[in-house]
């Protein structure tokens, strides 16, 4: 929820008001809602190097967002309290070609987000996407 300052001041014996523009703190951010279409976030495509549970190489998209994230859902395994990485994959393989060119720029991505269950998840938040626009 968004803050208002009210400040109040004298000048010249004239008592006034001063109404602040309300101001957004990371605390009042909505989180992302865990297992829900349409989910957007902003951040820097990047590809990793990773390993799954063998040890096997995978090369993961992962979107690297500015200021912390977090992730709110029905379960208490849904829950994120904050991350600065979100594993993100194409829902449809159309979409690959648009991952690959968007690599190092800032996108906008809209899709499904989940909290990571498995070795090949490699960030706290794992998100399908389905629709990457560059910034």
């Amino acid at each position: 929820m968004a803050s208002i300052m009210l400040s109040i001041f004298t000048s010249s014996g004239i008592l006034g008001a001063v109404l602040a523009p309300a101001v957004l703190t990371a605390a009042d951010a909505a989180c992302l809602q865990a297992n829900m279409d349409g989910q957007i976030v902003e951040g820097r495509l990047t590809v990793q190097n990773a390993k799954d549970a063998n040890g096997r190489t995978e090369r993961p998209f992962i979107l690297d967002v500015s200021s912390s994230t977090c992730m709110q859902g029905r379960d208490a395994d849904d829950n994120v309290k904050s991350t600065r990485k979100i594993h993100i994959a194409p829902q449809d393989e159309r979409l690959q070609p648009a991952f690959r060119r968007l690599v190092g720029k800032t996108v906008v991505v809209s899709g499904n987000p989940f909290a990571a269950h498995t070795a090949h998840h490699h960030a706290p938040i794992v998100m399908l996407v389905t629709e990457i626009r560059p910034h």
